[in-house]
């Protein structure tokens, strides 16, 4: 079955007003510590050593502990549908691809849903599946449209807030190995629009999609449900050596080279791994989007933050070539080549 018919918007991403810097990190965690004092430089250097290696160096966080996930989701959903000029009433489907959520039921999507505007009666449901999901919503958005010719406009959104999962509680050296990833991470909400038209301002013509999961690797990075972010980050990225791989076949099914490409707009846990990834391609570093630097790892909406800022920094015309990619915990993939139509 050929890829439907696809259009993906610009998207909407909101990021938090506060913008912690590696030292200020790094001060919160001493603020909280109680270990030894002997222990302590062995701490601050490892924390400082993955922040060099990964180049972190900011990262939004949201302080206000009364912002709710759909609303943070729901501002990132209005600034989408403002930007491309499509109104809330125009929405048939409302897909909610983030980690962060408060409660199990019912689906964020519904909350994000009536604090948009979105006519009823809407279709809302959440897919979580950690740091794709946004991307997964995309290409459920995509099969709607495939499926069902009554939906035509499809909105998805995250929001994603750290929180109490987000701990700077480190109190000694060897906790680093499962907790000093979490400190790379920032918040931000993002949204897009899917839908069978182009957009009026410029868009993504979707092409194809692929998916890539190794369920036997689902310990290695997890957000409990009462608790605090813990990934085994050096054995989780070696996983990234399957990336290029998926890349390069779906590629391939639409006839393109990794030359041809002009944009890879990753998701972005560090810029060690984006730089690898485009060394195993045989890519350019111009051909990327990178933004670690800025952001940190914003989780799901990544991606979307990525050409957030690759469109506001570069020109993207017509007939750009773009992918899209986000790798996650589980180990999972979802991976998009586009094509820009202005």
């Amino acid at each position: 079955m050929a890829f439907p018919v696809a259009y993906l918007s610009r998207p909407g991403v909101v990021l938090p007003a506060a913008r912690l810097s590696n030292d200020d990190v790094v001060q919160r965690i001493r603020a909280r510590y109680g270990g030894s004092e002997q222990d302590w430089p062995r701490v601050e250097a490892g924390i400082r050593t993955v922040f060099e290696r990964c180049n972190s160096q900011y990262r939004h966080i949201e302080e206000d502990a009364g912002v709710r996930v759909g609303d943070f989701a729901a501002q990132a959903a209005r600034a989408c549908l403002d930007t491309n000029g499509v109104a809330a009433t125009a929405v048939d489907l409302v897909v909610y691809g983030g980690i962060a959520r408060e409660y199990f039921e019912p689906a964020t999507a519904m909350e994000v849903a009536a604090k948009v505007g979105v006519r009823e009666p809407v279709h809302a449901f959440d897919v979580t599946s950690a740091c794709a999901g946004l991307l997964e919503a995309v290409q459920i958005g995509c099969a709607y449209l495939a499926m069902n010719p009554r939906i035509e406009t499809v909105l998805v959104a995250a929001g994603e807030l750290t929180r109490q999962f987000l701990g700077y509680d480190v109190q000694s050296p060897a906790e680093l190995e499962t907790k000093v990833a979490g400190l790379t991470i920032g918040n931000a909400a993002a949204a897009w629009l899917v839908r069978r038209e182009p957009f009026a301002n410029g868009c993504a013509r979707i092409l194809d999609m692929n998916t890539f999961s190794l369920p036997s690797q689902w310990g290695l990075c997890q957000a409990p449900i009462d608790g605090t972010f813990t990934s085994h980050s050096h054995e989780l990225f070696k996983l990234n050596s399957h990336v290029p791989g998926e890349i390069q076949r779906l590629l391939a099914r639409v006839g393109w080279t990794v030359a041809d490409v002009d944009h890879f707009v990753f998701h972005q846990p560090s810029d060690h791994m984006v730089s690898k990834v485009l060394r195993d391609l045989g890519a350019g570093a111009d051909q990327a989007v990178r933004i670690h630097h800025l952001y940190g790892n914003t989780s799901s909406t990544t991606v979307a933050v990525a050409m957030n800022h690759l469109l506001a920094e570069r020109e993207v015309r017509g007939g750009d070539r773009l992918v899209f990619c986000s790798a996650a915990a589980g180990f999972s993939m979802v991976t998009a080549v586009a094509e820009w139509v202005a």
